[in-house]
């Protein structure tokens, strides 16, 4: 067989992700406003608070619930995305008492203007600057955990796809934290990739680190951490089994190597949590109950699922169709400042793959998904532990992803967009890869029925 060429410069990956990051850079100052940004940035207090005033008091759980709209906040969300934007308001002079108010979802945009409830303008795309470097840099290690676990060709088309998905993007460019979830969640990924492949002691602490700063960011990415040490767990269990098998030894000792991963990770995660610090084994409970009575409100408000059904149609919806979604709350398509910038933005060529999200796109991604990962999962060629990840990753996450979410909301779904990219790029390579061997076997004359 002759293999399509696969060797590509290093040179060229750089200048590759360089493009990547200009795009997705510069694209942020129009995305279309959502009133989460809002709420971000009211949340930057934080910032001020431990910086600024020294006042570790105004930002410690209190049991009491004194100060109850920003302690609610403040243990709802991740740290990563609201302390750098606290920062930035820092930066340009502005204290608490001068961010804009939290988004209230029952007025419309005209009275949250009025309530000084819209974000000053120079805040604002600071700080979607700050989330979309975020996301330019996610998109670098993305494309690195691609090639190091499939390989560069995948790791191109991958990354482009992920860069270039209108929703990854619209959601990635805003001040919100997405772009911090999704590189908390690569950065995982590649750390425990790199892991599997150095076999150092240090990559063990190092994965906690990353998987620390990972939930920091976002508490959904607990979930990726859940998965990555499952994979793990999967990978030694296979290796114990086989140096048995030679009499090699093994056991629990291989175990207590691991120890110091999750102490890295909580480590990491209280130390960006300063309102943990009060109650470090009680607020995971908490935590859990406050996010579980955010989802119920969200559900009663908008309206959730209500059956297995209408499940399977929004994940295919928002993950293989790649429906846009610019806003959750129906009554902001009758918002004409809305519906401009969602205008604006579109003619700007820097929205993405603007492609509509028909049931031919979706059914089309579905397959391609399909055939890559049962090709994925037999491919010799892909060293066992990184398949093991990949597809543990993958697959885990989809199930998960299908039964508790709740609602038809595209950001929730964006953590399948790196999964659904490796597999649609995997899935096209091979194609082309077969169809380079075919033409080649013709040209040097040999029968392609052989």
């Amino acid at each position: 067989m002759a293999p399509m060429p696969e060797r590509i410069p290093r040179w060229a990956d750089a200048l590759w992700l360089a493009l990547l990051a200009v795009y997705i850079i510069a694209g942020a100052a129009l995305a279309p406003f959502h009133g989460d940004e809002s709420t971000l940035l009211y949340m930057g207090r934080d910032y001020h608070y431990l910086f600024v005033e020294s006042d570790l008091s105004k930002v410690l759980y209190d049991d009491t619930w004194s100060r109850r709209a920003e302690q609610r906040l403040r243990l709802q969300n991740g740290t990563i995305s609201k302390t750098i934007y606290g920062w930035l308001a820092w930066t340009q002079g502005l204290g608490p008492d001068d961010l804009n108010g939290v988004w209230h979802w029952d007025l419309d945009y005209e009275s949250n203007r009025q309530e000084n409830r819209v974000p000053d303008a120079q805040l604002l795309n600071a700080a979607r600057l700050a989330s979309a470097i975020q996301l330019a840099l996610a998109a670098a290690v993305f494309f690195q955990f691609a090639r190091m676990t499939v390989n560069g060709p995948t790791a191109y088309l991958a990354s482009a796809l992920f860069a270039l998905h209108p929703n990854v993007l619209i959601n990635g460019r805003r001040a919100m934290m997405e772009g911090s979830h999704l590189l908390g969640l690569t950065l995982a990924l590649l750390a425990a990739a790199w892991l599997l492949r150095s076999r150092k002691w240090w990559a063990i602490p190092l994965l906690g680190a990353c998987i620390g700063f990972g939930v920091a960011a976002k508490h959904p990415n607990a979930l990726i951490a859940a998965l990555v040490c499952l994979a793990l767990a999967i990978v030694t269990w296979r290796e114990q089994r086989a140096s048995r098998a030679q009499n090699r030894g093994g056991g629990w000792r291989q175990w207590i190597l691991f120890l110091p991963l999750p102490i890295a990770a909580a480590a990491i995660f209280l130390l960006l949590n300063p309102a943990w610090w009060s109650a470090p084994l009680a607020l995971p409970f908490i935590v859990a109950e406050t996010r579980a009575e955010l989802l119920r409100a969200q559900v009663d408000w908008i309206g959730g699922y209500e059956s297995v059904a209408q499940r399977i149609q929004g994940f295919f919806q928002y993950v293989f169709a790649a429906e846009r979604q610019y806003f959750e709350v129906a009554h902001w398509a009758e918002y004409e400042v809305i519906g401009a910038q969602i205008a604006s933005y579109e003619s700007s060529g820097l929205a993405g793959l603007l492609i509509e999200g028909t049931s031919v796109i979706g059914i089309s991604c579905l397959a391609l998904a399909t055939f890559g990962a049962v090709c994925l999962a037999r491919d010799s060629a892909i060293e066992a532990e990184n398949r093991i990840l990949l597809l543990v990753w993958m697959i885990g996450l989809a199930l998960v992803t299908l039964v508790l979410t709740p609602l038809p909301w595209a950001r929730y779904y964006l953590p399948l967009a790196p999964a659904l990219a490796i597999l649609v790029s995997y899935a096209l390579i091979r194609m082309a890869s077969a169809f380079w061997t075919r033409y080649s076997r013709k040209e040097n004359g040999i029968d392609v029925l052989d």
